[in-house]
């Protein structure tokens, strides 16, 4: 197997889902270089489930020869009444803390900030407004108004008959974005899976001389908090407590900033819902296996007094959940290592934003939150 084989075949494991493998598999053999796109709301500070995570799969595409893009969604943003409910300020902060809080995080997985190229929405709907219009538009026709309430989860909301009409235009701009860039990779959290099936179900219909573009989909870290329901009744689908579970920017004590401190990180490892024995409801392995197993060579290390059997080292993933739930491992043991390998992994964000001028663009930030 060659080199790029090994990398493909280990990022199709890391992802979460990507529709279709063997779409992604045969596309990247064509001799042009393929396009790649995450968007993102400019809602708060980033957090290693959206940073972190979202720049491994953009290491990964770019050795495999991908052009990788960062849409900041500033009217998106805006509709969905984040930050201050106004676009300017979402366009700001966009252009300020959050694209140097994706540089950070890609910095802190060993990639060159360089190599990705940021997007305002509204300065690109501003280059053909015509375009974009009549691409939303198809994208409207060719779906349902039952589909379009259906989909609005991927805004963090429930469908419901008192919202807003502009909240009902927001999958719809989704897609119209992807179809407006020209994009070949759509890529997002398996939160925003409705909206990558809408437009893979309107793309062909829209533009059928182009290959529909793929969609990717990472995996969702949960945060640290415990289950809203704890132990988990029977009968309760496991995907539905994970997403309930999902790291959210609402919940502090539940999410790690990339730029947190190494005692604000012990603090919130330590305090965090690790019962012991549990592998599928544990935070914790959750951040293990999605972060640190990502793409790892060296094996992970758990540091342990003699007393309750010295150090231990573990060469896969599998290996320590399996440890883990046979009461191998203590949950204050699991923690440590997790908060050393974090402090560790996160020193190039935090390095990132001890410069002045970044620094002044998080200060920014920080003065519209206190208001809120």
């Amino acid at each position: 197997m060659s080199e790029k084989e090994e990398i493909i075949q280990r990022f199709i494991n890391n992802t979460a889902e990507i529709i279709t493998d063997d779409e992604f598999v045969e596309r990247l053999k064509a001799p042009e270089k393929l396009t790649h796109y995450v968007g993102f709301e400019i809602s708060g500070y980033v957090h290693i489930g959206q940073g972190i995570i979202s720049a491994l799969v953009m290491k990964d595409l770019t050795e495999l020869g991908v052009k990788c893009t960062v849409w900041l969604a500033d009217w998106h943003t805006a509709i969905n009444d984040k930050l201050d409910g106004q676009r300017e300020t979402a366009a700001r902060v966009g252009k300020g803390y959050f694209t140097e809080a994706i540089k950070a995080s890609y910095l802190a997985v060993g990639g060159n900030p360089d190599d990705i190229e940021f997007r305002l929405a509204s300065d690109w709907y501003a280059k053909n407004p015509m375009n974009y219009f009549e691409l939303e538009k198809q994208v409207e026709k060719n779906t349902t108004l039952s589909r379009i309430q259906r989909s609005i989860s991927i805004m963090g909301r429930q469908e419901e008959k008192n919202i807003a009409f502009a909240k009902l235009t927001y999958p719809a701009m989704q897609v119209a974005d992807i179809l407006y860039q020209n994009i070949d990779i759509a890529h997002s959290g398996m939160d925003q899976r409705k909206a990558h099936v809408i437009m893979r179900g309107v793309a062909d219909k829209i533009s059928p001389a182009k290959p529909k573009p793929i969609a990717l989909h990472h995996p969702l870290l949960i945060g640290l908090q415990k289950p809203p329901v704890w132990p988990i009744p029977e009968g309760l689908e496991q995907k539905e407590i994970i997403a309930q579970m999902k790291m959210s920017k609402s919940n502090p004590k539940s999410a790690i900033w990339i730029h947190d401190t190494p005692e604000e990180i012990k603090l919130k490892i330590n305090k965090a819902f690790c019962p012991e024995r549990e592998i599928h409801y544990n935070p914790i392995l959750n951040w293990i296996g999605h972060i640190f197993f990502w793409n790892r060579e060296e094996t992970f290390r758990i540091e342990r007094q003699k007393e309750h059997g010295g150090d231990i080292e573990f060469a896969t993933y599998q290996d320590l959940e399996s440890a883990y739930a046979e009461g191998d491992i203590h949950p204050m043991d699991l923690k440590a290592a997790t908060a050393r390998e974090l402090i560790d992994l996160l020193q190039p964000a935090r390095d990132h934003f001890t410069q002045s001028d970044i620094a002044a663009k998080k200060a920014d930030l920080d003065k519209i939150l206190q208001k809120q």
